[in-house]
């Protein structure tokens, strides 16, 4: 089951209906018994188990943290601590069996008498990339004083396992979450806004994310066959694919539960206007940048080892390179964390760690910006100006990209090798690649109408971040207008998912891409 079938939004009318006539203090429990099938639907039913140890470890590691004890005391610091290393070491063993199991067949082929692991596999439960961080945050939240423990082990485990989230996050915070336990009673805004958002979101999956899926599939299934202006293509359309794809999760979920009253953090904030890579990074899966911000960068900054090494460096290098030398050490700690967490040493070298170089060189480079930018007179407040920034910013987010939808950190490599020849004679030149587009893209079942309708969709979807960006809500200046309009503008927008939308008898609904973390 995905979020965008049939039988998910089945469950979601049952549910609601079953929640708001339940009893208002049973409405968790009718929550965590629709999270508990929802998960038998959609993943593998046993794995719910690795859930269900991951919260008993959180649940036993905050259980002395009350009000009266202090993190002082040794019996409980051992337990948060115990709680910590249990999720990370599944998390390891389920989800990050791409890193030791190299390693332990490469100790297989160097002492034969060892059982070569290299063909283990292991099923990983579903979003536990997305409750291990929520559950360890909510360890560290409990042992630092942030939160109070959650002595009902059944809500802590709502808190780990709330379907609408498990697939692709976003990744809450436990006092983010208290609305899971609130009582809620019936409000018509809710459910009409909760409906809208996930028809917002169908939109962005199964109207644009898929259309785009099937070029770029194209040309990742046999990349040696497609050089030049077919990379570039592929490149420039991929990260439009991943936002459409991942924001139209976000939209669904959220959408899902503000049919319950509950409200979850946002993932996304028009990212393709960011102007610098920090700020796209603080616009771009949100939660977890500040997941990692928060109980990576700043604990690691903050320890005894980080301020003295600080210190060493600013009397060595001076206070302000000494500084930015202990923040980029720090910074690299950081994105090698979500580098792991994402799975894999592609993430960790080719997709994070570029980020992080850029970033680093843009802090380096940014007093010479200035320079320049005022030398050749330019007006940094113009569009023009600021256009030119955010296709920099949408650039090196493709590039970084290419290893995200790679299967190698090799074959990402390679696909850049192909890039050079995009004005070349022959199957890469510009010319003959702008004839044969249109039949090649009808060979692989995008009419011209798919084109036209992929682009006006995704135009909807710049339009509505401008409205967001300068209204702070697109939704709500929608619920300005006149009511004639209003549904006038929801009924089109049903229409285009219902005709345009990729699904049906013979259409299977593709995971979402942030899915398999």
């Amino acid at each position: 089951m995905t979020i965008t079938s049939f039988y998910y939004l089945l469950l979601v009318f049952g549910t609601v209906v079953i929640y708001y006539i339940v009893p208002k203090a049973g409405q968790w429990m009718c929550l965590l018994l629709a999270s508990i099938l929802f998960y038998f639907a959609a993943a593998t039913p046993y794995t719910l188990v690795y859930v269900a140890i991951s919260t008993i470890f959180a649940y036993l590691g905050t259980l002395y943290l009350e009000s009266g004890k202090t993190a002082q005391n040794k019996r409980a610091t051992y337990l948060a601590l115990t709680g910590v290393l249990v999720n990370a070491f599944l998390w390891l063993v389920l989800k990050g069996s791409s890193f030791w199991i190299p390693v332990i067949s490469l100790v297989g082929r160097i002492f034969p008498a060892m059982k070569d692991t290299g063909a283990i596999s292991l099923i990983a439960a579903l979003g536990m990339g997305y409750y291990t961080l929520q559950l360890i945050g909510y360890i560290l939240d409990c042992y630092w004083g942030n939160c109070r423990p959650q002595k009902n082990i059944g809500k802590l485990f709502l808190f780990a396992c709330y379907f609408p989230q498990m697939t692709s996050g976003p990744i809450s915070r436990y006092s983010q979450l208290q609305d899971l336990y609130e009582k809620h009673a019936f409000c018509y805004e809710n459910i009409a806004h909760g409906a809208q958002r996930i028809l917002w979101g169908f939109l962005k999956k199964l109207v644009i994310a898929e259309r785009a899926a099937i070029i770029v599939n194209e040309v990742w299934s046999d990349p040696g066959t497609y050089q030049g202006c077919y990379r570039w293509l592929v490149m420039l359309i991929f990260p439009i694919q991943m936002y459409a794809d991942f924001s139209g999760a976000m939209d669904i979920v959220i959408g899902t539960s503000e049919l319950f009253g509950i409200k979850l953090p946002e993932n996304f904030n028009a990212p393709f206007f960011s102007r610098s890579l920090r700020e796209f990074w603080q616009r771009w899966h949100i939660t977890l940048g500040s997941w990692a911000k928060d109980y990576v960068l700043y604990p690691f900054l903050k320890s005894g080892f980080m301020v003295r090494l600080s210190k060493a460096l600013k009397k060595k290098f001076g206070k302000k390179a000494g500084r930015f030398i202990a923040t980029e050490l720090g910074m690299l700690v950081l994105w090698t964390v979500l580098g792991l967490w994402h799975g894999a040493v592609k993430y960790v070298v080719g997709v994070n760690l570029w980020y992080w170089f850029v970033l680093m060189l843009s802090e380096l480079c940014a007093d010479r910006l200035k320079k320049l930018t005022s030398f050749f007179k330019i007006n940094v407040r113009c569009i023009g100006w600021r256009m030119v920034q955010c296709f920099r910013i949408y650039i090196i987010f493709a590039v970084g990209s290419v290893f995200f939808r790679a299967d190698s950190l090799a074959q990402g490599l390679e696909f850049f090798q192909g890039l050079p020849g995009v004005f070349a004679k022959g199957a890469s030149g510009l010319s003959v690649f702008c004839v044969s587009f249109q039949e090649w893209t009808e060979g692989m079942g995008l009419a011209q109408k798919d084109i036209v309708i992929f682009l006006v969709a995704f135009a909807l979807v710049l339009a509505a971040d401008v409205l967001h960006e300068k209204a702070g809500s697109a939704r709500a200046w929608v619920d300005r207008r006149a009511l004639p309009l209003r549904w006038a503008l929801w009924t089109a927008l049903i229409f285009i998912v219902v005709i345009y939308g990729k699904y049906g008898m013979e259409y299977s609904s593709a995971n979402f891409i942030y899915q398999a973390f």
